[in-house]
């Protein structure tokens, strides 16, 4: 009676489980796994029904099929491209498990929402020996390879990301300086420079490889062909493949596990004695030798599934890999039908370690450490941190108002997301010419500037762009129109008297150079020397030229109605900075949506990017932009989409500055940060942080809301005049005259003090 209750029992778990929670997808990614994890689907169903099968039916599987029958799975096999496409499977559900070693694990838990579940044991008589070493194998015959010259050498690698072939061995080279670091978030270019041919699988992915500048050789000694070649299921990937390709003497070192060598000698038909181990300290020493020569102990591999998953699901999992151990495990009842730690079967398909590692004795449940942060463990976590070392600690990047700071720290916690290095911090300057000379000085180290702006940093401040904002035409430059209110037929350019103005800022290419020369062109007024503000006081009957009654650019603060357009209210009115609604492009246009003004200078995509639901702030949801359009230098007026026909002014493109004195070294490391940063945040869809997007209550924080990407400025261009051009530098003479602002370095470095320590008395007050 016993036995057919048994019997009943099987029955019901091996056949009648047809819920879609009942089948337990595990993800491979090589023919031969396919093949094994089909070879181990067959054995579960053939297990003949018979008292052996039913006294190894271990408890958990038992109660949780009492519980309930559809929690205890059975197996599909589901074929991925790699193990990146099958982390990806499992992070949208389309598949639940998968072996991975430590350091992929670490990833799919951090980028993918996994965790561990049960872990390879490989000393069965020490089941709390849950790690084993990192070490550098070679051959015999090659005795001039030691740790101190491993520069050209060719590598045999398991795959990017590994603990024992990558994260631990790379991280002792570049701690001990034996490879040298010039370029941040590149670890995969800084090591594939210094070694010569590699094969390093994973190496090319997208993750690793965000620019696709990675060195080809990296895939030089992979052998695989197609979408195979070069990721995890090459035929030179993993444990076995690494020591394949070191054996065949493709490669003149391979970063393995102490025990590969043992293990895959037998396998490839080779003498284990013909190895031995590079040590860490030089010299080297036996294969057997490695509790003295390794880099350290990595924690062993692990199945993992979605972090997603209930607690009933994952307990089902568990009892499910019990119970395949304890029907399929070496000395186990169904060993001759299937041995679950064994490749020996598929040696034919030239593959090891299939599903599971075959040094494997047993699985044991990882209980409290379920996470893949725990799993890790904190050495592991401090060599991810080597691997991410940068020359330059620290990025301090300035900003001007309360809302940029905001931006700014929301950028230092999205870099720090993503490991960026060097570290971002942001600063407070008390304006723009404050910041510059917190550069100067060395307190700090970039800023984004207008080229309006650009042109007195470089010239009395000494900085330097080295970094340009594109806005979709790789030109490096935009358009300013003169946009207006298509019910306003009667007005152009040569009628403006008495109007109203808004202007994106006083000193701004865009804002202020531009149109002052449009003025001055069309004849609007007639400057004399120091006459120009005075001059557009008598021209508009007011107007918002945020900043344009600040001492720094107008010595006499006057006339009035230079700011009485401007929207903010208090001390925040007419500020130069985002405190002032109508401050930059976007402002300006807001200045005219909100009929502020009759004529706003703009961007050429100002009015296109603001109108027809494009912008859902309040102020622009509702505009059309065929209520809007652009006057002409010539008196005409064109829709604004005619805006390369139709055009008042050419500016080149804002800019990331840094100062003079900076060695190329360190730009490039600036340039580098934000040209990563970009792979992650330059898009306005996706995502909590966008570089190139303010929200709906400012415009244009720290970076143009225009900008689709950042240029790199070449070296020999990152000098102000030759970034600005002649033709740009020579309108900003033409009005120095009629402006006659003081701008001397010292005169300006002297004001920022002041305002700089009026600022900290302040704050220190309140």
């Amino acid at each position: 009676m016993e036995r057919l209750l048994y019997a009943s029992f099987i029955v019901i778990v091996l056949t009648e489980m047809v819920s879609s929670q009942a089948v337990v997808r595990w993800c491979v990614t090589k023919e031969a796994e396919e093949k094994k994890c089909n070879d181990m689907l067959q054995a579960i169903m053939t297990i003949q029904v018979n008292p052996v099968s039913a006294q190894n039916v271990i408890p958990e599987f038992r109660a949780a099929a009492g519980l309930n029958k559809n929690m205890i799975p059975q197996l599909n096999c589901i074929r991925g491209v790699d193990v990146t496409d099958c982390m990806q499977m499992i992070e949208n559900d389309k598949a639940d498990l998968i072996t991975l070693e430590a350091g992929q694990g670490y990833f799919a838990g951090r980028y993918h929402s996994m965790m561990p579940i049960m872990a390879e044991i490989y000393n069965q008589l020490n089941l709390s020996d849950v790690e084993h070493y990192a070490v550098a194998v070679r051959k015999k015959i090659k005795p001039m390879i030691n740790i101190n010259n491993l520069q050209g050498a060719r590598v045999c690698d398991p795959g990017i990301g590994t603990g024992a072939g990558w994260v631990y061995p790379v991280a002792f080279l570049l701690q001990n300086q034996l490879i040298t670091v010039y370029e941040c978030n590149a670890v995969v270019k800084t090591v594939t420079e210094f070694f010569g041919p590699m094969c390093l699988p994973g190496a090319l992915t997208s993750f690793y490889n965000p620019f696709g500048n990675n060195p080809t050789r990296v895939c030089d000694l992979c052998i695989g062909s197609g979408v195979e070649q070069c990721t995890s299921s090459d035929p030179n990937a993993g444990e076995d493949g690494a020591f394949r390709c070191l054996s065949s003497d493709s490669g003149d070192i391979a970063f393995l596990r102490h025990n590969t060598v043992q293990l895959q000698a037998l396998v490839e038909g080779v003498d284990p004695g013909d190895f031995e181990l590079i040590c860490p300290t030089g010299g080297s020493a036996a294969i057997t030798d490695y509790q003295q020569c390794n880099f350290g102990k990595v924690p062993n591999n692990i199945v993992m599934t979605s972090s997603m998953k209930n607690a009933a699901t994952i307990a089902s999992y568990k009892s499910f890999l019990k119970q395949l151990v304890e029907w399929f495990a070496a000395g186990k009842p169904y060993t001759n039908t299937f041995s679950i730690f064994s490749s020996t079967s598929y040696s034919y398909l030239k593959r090891s370690n299939l599903l599971f590692s075959d040094a494997t004795k047993m699985l044991i449940d990882v209980r409290d450490r379920d996470t893949y942060y725990s799993w890790t463990g904190n050495e592991f976590r401090m060599k991810l941190d080597v691997l991410n070392y940068c020359p330059l600690a620290v990025a301090r990047f300035c900003v001007i108002s309360d809302a940029e700071q905001a931006k700014c720290e929301m950028m230092v916690e999205a870099f720090k997301g993503n490991d960026l290095k060097p570290d971002l911090d942001c600063l407070r300057g008390t304006n723009i010419r404050h910041c510059m000379s917190l550069i100067q000085e060395g307190d700090a180290d970039m800023m984004v500037l207008d080229a309006g702006d650009l042109y007195v940093a470089g010239k009395y401040y000494g900085l330097v762009p080295i970094a340009a904002e594109d806005y979709g035409d790789m030109t490096g430059s935009f358009k300013v129109v003169a946009a207006a209110l298509k019910a306003n037929l009667n007005m152009t350019l040569f009628n403006l008297k008495n109007r109203r103005a808004c202007h994106a800022g006083i000193g701004r290419g865009d804002g202020w150079i531009i149109p002052l020369n449009v003025y001055i062109e069309t004849q609007q007024f007639l400057p004399q020397q120091c006459s120009i503000f005075e001059n557009i006081g008598q021209l508009f009957s007011r107007s918002c030229i945020p900043g344009a009654l600040e001492k720094e650019y107008n010595r006499n603060g006057k006339p009035i109605n230079l700011c009485e357009g401007c929207a903010a209210g208090g001390y925040r009115k007419c500020q130069r900075n985002s405190d002032e609604p109508y401050y930059g492009p976007k402002g300006a246009f807001r200045c005219l949506v909100e009929k502020a003004g009759d004529v706003a200078f703009v961007r050429h995509l100002t009015v296109r990017d603001n109108t027809d639901g494009r912008n859902q702030a309040i102020w622009a949801r509702n505009r059309r932009s065929d209520d809007y359009e652009i006057m002409c230098k010539d008196g005409r007026r064109t829709a604004i989409d005619n805006w390369e026909r139709c055009f008042v002014g050419t500016v080149p493109s804002n800019a990331i500055v840094t100062a003079g004195f900076k060695t190329q070294a360190e730009r490039d490391i600036y340039w580098n940060l934000f040209s990563n940063a970009q792979q992650f945040f330059s898009s306005d869809i996706d995502g909590d942080f966008h570089l190139f997007d303010s929200g709906l209550f400012y415009s244009d924080l720290i970076f143009n809301d225009d900008a689709v990407r950042l240029m790199k400025i070449e070296e020999d261009m990152q000098d102000y005049k030759k970034y600005l051009g002649y033709d740009f530098i020579n309108q900003i003479i033409y009005l120095e005259d009629y402006t006659c602002t003081t701008t001397s370095s010292a005169t300006v470095a002297s004001l920022s003090f002041v305002l700089s320590s009026l600022f900290l008395i302040v704050n220190y007050m309140v």
